[in-house]
């Protein structure tokens, strides 16, 4: 601590702890850009540390780790925040008997979250290309505040619906997920192509309508064949 100033000298701009937390901060939105619009198997530790400026072709193992403690840490770096909001919007739905109020709470935060980022944005098309990497699928943790969020928002969802198959409502929540990801995923792309702001608020309205009916949609059920008789 600065007797003088009343500020800690690691944290004054220009000190080395400082510079650190710069470095390493600018490594992992490089790092993150590149894999948004390269694809992560694209990608080289040495092309980021090159775009990020760094002389020292060890900047990225110094300042972070390994490429699956990179890629953990730009995942936590946007997920932590996305758990601070849906752990509020579940908390306000938890009284709805709406369906798709406690839909609304596990989408909008996301699509909320993805406006505040600006334009143009790479978290959407990074998360995307994690999640669906099954090299990643059991390394790189999620948030466990969002997990349970997440899980108590799905329980509330469903508490409101018929009762479906197990693996049914697997498919479903499934088939829900992707549609989400990857629909923000590509408003991304285009917004960031086009250098337009993508209408954050209509996608999160949109995927809202479209989960809500995914999930409320009558089952089909397949008639079984009857045995055939032959005529006498």
């Amino acid at each position: 601590m600065d007797p003088v100033s009343g500020v800690d000298a690691d944290t004054r701009p220009g000190s080395r702890r400082a510079q650190a937390e710069a470095t390493r901060d600018l490594l992992l939105r490089t790092a993150e850009r590149l894999y948004a619009e390269r694809g992560l198997a694209q990608v080289s530790n040495r092309q980021i540390v090159e775009a990020a400026g760094q002389a020292n072709n060890s900047a990225l193992a110094y300042h972070i780790g390994t490429r699956t403690d990179l890629i953990h840490a730009i995942t936590r770096s946007h997920v932590e925040r996305i758990a601070a909001r849906t752990q509020q919007r579940v908390r306000a739905a938890r009284r709805s008997r709406r369906p798709r109020d406690h839909v609304a709470s596990l989408v909008l935060p996301y699509t909320e979250y993805l406006a505040s980022l600006g334009n143009p944005s790479w978290c959407a098309r990074f998360l995307a290309q994690v999640v669906t990497d099954p090299a990643l699928a059991d390394r790189v943790d999620v948030d466990p505040v969002l997990a349970m969020k997440f899980l108590d928002g799905v329980a509330a969802v469903w508490s409101h619906l018929a009762e479906l198959p197990p693996a049914e409502s697997a498919l479903r929540s499934q088939t829900a997920r992707v549609a989400v990801i990857h629909t923000c995923a590509e408003q991304e792309r285009v917004a960031a192509t086009r250098g337009v702001p993508a209408d954050w608020s209509l996608v999160g309205q949109a995927l809202t309508d479209a989960v809500t009916g995914l999930l409320l949609a009558a089952r089909h059920r397949t008639a079984v064949p009857t045995a055939r008789k032959d005529c006498p």
